[in-house]
């Protein structure tokens, strides 16, 4: 079975996290150029079916909404896209509250307003909501790219492997990352690379071992971010988990306050793949919920 994009995965996650105890199906349509008939965007339907409140959510996932032409399509085709889900996916849940009776989808209303759950959003808001209005609907837009603090991860060359697992793990939740191998451009000067990019983003997730902060880049870039954080008048940008125990008490940098400013965190001890094999473990859940916007 072909792995779903991570838009897909994302926006069924988001409608779990908001219905608990619903069922989410999704489809796939493509949407072709008149001339050519080469495909033109990708939207993928979904609708949670959700027995606690009786109602079933219908949703539209978008890599972007960008495109005013695009936009018009989705709207005139949300009923062709939601229906063949709506009457393929048919369940009878079991009550969990015993003073209320069992319901089944076809029992259950639709929700008054749309999802629209987007990777970014380019459109002004009120002009993706006159489209929607003037087919007679009601949107509710997610905006992925509003969702999450965006991340700088910094490590040393001997934990790439374990900065591959937590990038991948992170993208895979809708948070954007900057990722060395995968973001930096060829040509670019190193050290104005790092500096622009630490600045340019929201947080940098600090991957700790003795591997890592013995290294001079690594160090270099600790100094940028707490520069950075003191200019922002004490802002929190660095993130700091470890690999191992090395940051904790053996670590002596010739800065001392370096690691004192470190250590004042908290650091998550956290298991992830490496070139010995391995899975991101529960811990990296913590990040994701720290680089949440709605969480603060």
């Amino acid at each position: 079975m072909p792995t779903k994009p991570s838009i897909v995965r994302n926006a069924i996650a988001f409608l779990q996290g908001r219905y608990p105890r619903a069922t989410v199906a999704s489809g796939e349509n493509a949407f072709r150029r008149q001339a050519g008939g080469d495909v033109a965007f990708v939207a993928w339907p979904m609708i949670a079916q959700d027995p606690d409140s009786g109602v079933k959510q219908r949703a539209v996932a978008v890599q972007c909404l960008c495109d005013r032409d695009h936009l018009d399509a989705v709207a005139h085709s949300v009923a062709e896209m939601i229906g063949p889900l709506d009457s393929a996916t048919v369940v009878a849940f079991d009550n969990a509250d015993p003073k209320g009776h069992r319901i089944d989808t076809t029992q259950m209303a639709f929700a008054p307003r749309l999802l629209i759950y987007a990777g970014e959003v380019r459109l002004p808001y009120q002009v993706v909501m006159d489209v929607f209005a003037s087919v007679g609907m009601l949107v509710d837009v997610v905006d992925e790219s509003e969702m999450f603090s965006t991340v700088f991860i910094s490590y040393g060359d001997p934990d790439q492997g374990a900065a591959a697992s937590a990038n991948a793990y992170l993208e895979g939740r809708g948070i954007k990352t900057w990722f060395f191998p995968d973001d930096a451009r060829p040509g670019r000067k190193l050290h104005r690379a790092m500096h622009e990019e630490i600045n340019r983003h929201d947080r940098v997730l600090l991957i700790c071992s003795e591997a890592s902060l013995t290294r001079p880049g690594v160090l270099n870039e600790i100094e940028k971010v707490l520069e950075r954080e003191a200019k922002e008048g004490g802002t929190e940008i660095l993130m700091p988990v470890t690999l191992d125990d090395y940051v904790y008490a053996d670590w002596a940098p010739e800065r001392r306050d370096t690691a004192d400013q470190v250590r004042s965190r908290v650091i998550t001890r956290i298991g992830l793949r490496t070139a010995s094999g391995g899975q991101p473990d529960a811990q990296l859940e913590k990040v994701v919920k720290a680089l949440s916007r709605r969480s603060r």
